[in-house]
């Protein structure tokens, strides 16, 4: 049975908290997404143009190499720009940066206070804890040891499972106005929150391990921990369920800008490329495949002529590459390679069209800077990605590929707001959506370190093009009236069940296991990643979108 190497959880986070619909910075203080199959409201969908969802294959598809590849450029091991640095240099192993390993679960007390020099703590020197937001201040389970990431040494009851602030926006599609619109779950409060805009939603908070569900653990409200007690996911309960020399830690926030936020718990890793926030620059650590590295926070989109993805013929060029290194492959095999990589690099060029056209959509919408500056950002990234596509194309078939003549380049797409934002539900937040999990997928199996690099780079643009796209439409639902709504709730419905189709024939597909080494997905992984992306990711966040 095939399983995910891709953890979710950051990637649903990384989009709730673009949309405004978790806590400032971190916390998930909303219900909208579960990990469950369909939480409530059916996803949004779609229903018009039959546009593509972002086809199987745009741009998604891509395996891991086996064998050896030092890449060069975008796949170094030193610092690729904005995933922040890489550890080998820190000089810090994931084990020294816990300083106490297995601590115990101790119960001491530290009255109140928390000073990163308390020498007297049984958690080890320069160790203290993370106190709960109670008067006095009371443990909270989790220490901090010189600077690492929060680390959970014992299960304590949060004296405050409940927090609410007070929602005064009124105008802006809150999920919730009082309290006592969130009774889905226990100790449910109505909080308000900001970023980009003012946003009010349900927190559903917990007292012990036993409010959540498995696979997660009860964090409660503190200073460095976050503003509200919730469920936040963890594949370890404290630093007992790790190996020895190993500890139950946390991601600390998402941004240089965020306060602390206690999150998404995994034990330490002895191939771990960071233990701090601080090793990564302006990124975050966090559990990436199966280890924790730098990120950044999160293929193509299709450029679409009436209703069908155009992309250019390849043709023997060597204009279109970029500095990069394949890892060896069998002659056959390598045929296979380049097939495929010539494939995404051409929907990778196409998207670099759609994202022009986009630009210029955006403008005749009034749509607001920020967004445009992203779209033109995305529009770099594509020309990115597609060089790097047929670099590894022109590896591994021996001579230079690149793209002809786009045809239809000139079209101007869609207009009007209502249109538009159809085309970007079935774009962006369902195609891309998934094809930024695809690649992530890709990256978590590729044996190659330098090709996993590459491939994590653009995990990251790609998750980042698609919030962009839902930021879209989140802005773009603000300003339509119910009818307008009402249509984009078909489109996502229609997007939403097309790609569930598209799930169940890719299932049925005979599979290539030998590819996903080399960065290739190939059709029932495919399916797996689309299913779980669907449950997971997509069909949530387009409910508590309230389409």
């Amino acid at each position: 049975m095939l399983t995910l190497h891709t953890n979710l959880d950051p990637v649903r986070r990384s989009l709730l908290l673009a949309l405004g619909l978790i806590g400032a910075c971190g916390g998930e203080n909303n219900t909208t997404a579960t990990d469950s199959g369909s939480t409530g409201a059916s996803s949004p969908s779609s229903s018009s143009s039959g546009e593509p969802t972002g086809t199987g294959d745009t741009g998604v598809s891509t395996s891991e190499p086996t064998g050896t590849a030092s890449a060069t450029g975008t796949g170094s091991s030193s610092s690729d720009g904005e995933s922040g640095t890489t550890l080998a240099t820190s000089g810090l192993s994931a084990t020294e940066a816990t300083a106490t390993g297995d601590t115990s679960t101790g119960d001491t007390s530290t009255g109140g206070s928390s000073s990163t020099t308390d020498e007297e703590t049984t958690f080890g020197p320069n160790c203290f804890e993370l106190m709960q937001a109670t008067d006095p201040p009371i443990p909270s389970g989790w220490i901090r040891c010189e600077g690492r990431l929060p680390q959970r040494v014992e299960a304590v009851k949060c004296e405050v499972p409940k927090t609410t602030t007070p929602c005064t926006n009124m105008d802006q599609g809150n999920q919730c106005d009082v309290d006592s619109d969130c009774t889905e779950q226990p100790f449910g409060s109505c909080n308000q929150f900001s970023f980009d805009f003012v946003h009010c939603g349900c927190v559903y908070g917990c007292e012990t391990d036993d409010d959540c569900e498995p696979g997660s653990v009860c964090r409660c409200a503190g200073p460095e921990l976050g503003p509200f007690s919730v469920c936040t996911p963890s594949t370890c309960t404290d630093n007992n369920g790790c190996d020895d020399g190993e500890v139950c830690q946390f991601a600390n926030s998402y941004g240089e800008d965020c306060p602390d936020e206690v999150n998404d718990g995994h034990c330490s890793t002895p191939s771990d490329t960071c233990d701090s926030d601080f090793l990564c620059g302006n990124t975050g650590c966090m559990f990436i495949g199966d280890s924790w590295n730098c990120s950044n926070t999160i293929c193509g989109r299709p450029f679409v002529v009436e209703s069908e993805a155009i992309t250019a013929d390849a043709t023997e060029r060597g204009d279109w590459g970029a500095l990069v290194a394949a890892p060896a492959a069998t002659p056959e095999l390598a045929e296979r390679l380049a097939d495929h990589w010539t494939r995404i690099g051409l929907f990778e060029h196409a998207s670099v069209a759609s994202f022009a056209r986009y630009v210029l959509q955006l403008l005749a919408v009034g749509a607001p800077a920020a967004l445009v500056s992203e779209a033109q950002r995305a529009l770099a990234d594509e020309v990115e990605h597609a060089r790097v596509c047929f670099a590894l194309a022109s590896l591994y078939k021996g001579t230079g590929v690149g793209p002809g003549p786009l045809p239809q380049a000139h079209d101007a797409g869609v207009s009007g707001l209502a249109d538009i934002t159809a085309a970007v539900v079935r774009e962006a937040c369902v195609g891309e959506t998934l094809s930024a999990l695809e690649v992530r997928e890709s990256a978590a199996r590729a044996v190659d370190p330098a090709l996993r690099q590459v491939l994590t780079k653009i995990a990251d643009d790609e998750q980042r093009h698609a919030e962009l796209g839902w930021r879209f439409v989140q802005w773009a639902l603000a300003r339509m009236d119910a009818d307008g709504r009402a249509r984009a709730a078909e489109v996502f419905t229609a997007a939403i069940a097309d790609a569930e189709r598209q799930v169940q024939h890719m299932a049925e597909e005979p599979g290539a296991p030998e590819l996903r080494d080399h960065g290739v997905i190939d059709a029932p992984l495919r399916a797996v990643v689309w299913g779980h992306g669907l449950r997971s990711i997509v069909a949530p966040s387009a409910a508590a979108l309230a389409v």
